[in-house]
Formats: structure tokens, C-alpha cells, sequence
């Protein structure tokens, strides 16, 4: 059975209060749905200013950047 995007979102809004800052492939694990899903929502939580996707330069383990997801402080 297919989610709804705001259950999708009100999950990683659950990790993102756990854990500060996640990177996208660890959030899709968690949530068990689509790197593609995970992206879409995400970029819309960051242009309504909830989130900020971040590009790193590299990982210690094989050298790849990856992005990362944290949540933004409000006032």
C-alpha cells in the first residue's frame, strides 16, 4: 500500500528531532521507502524552510560525497 507524502514527511521529521542531522541514504533506510521519494520530500520541507540539504565533500569509508538532511532551529 502506497503512503501518503505527509506521512512520509511527518517520519522524517521524527528521525530529524531523534538524531539532528542524517545523511539521505540512512533517512530512506529508516523510513523504508525510495531514494526518490526521500529527495521530493525533503526538498520541499527545505524550500519551506524546515530542513537544509547539505552536499559533503567526501566519505571517510569510500570516498564519495553524499548529501545530508538536518533540521533548521526556528526562532
Amino acid at each position: 500500500m502506497k503512503r501518503k507524502p505527509i506521512e512520509i514527511k511527518k517520519r522524517i521529521f521524527q528521525i530529524l528531532r531523534a538524531e539532528r542531522t542524517i545523511s539521505v541514504n540512512k533517512l530512506q533506510r529508516k523510513i523504508n521507502t525510495n531514494y526518490t521519494s526521500v529527495m521530493n520530500n525533503c526538498e520541499e520541507l527545505e524550500y519551506l524552510g524546515f530542513v537544509r540539504i547539505s552536499k559533503t565533500n567526501k566519505d571517510s569509508r569510500n570516498g564519495r560525497p553524499y548529501l545530508i538532511v538536518s533540521l533548521v532551529k526556528t526562532p
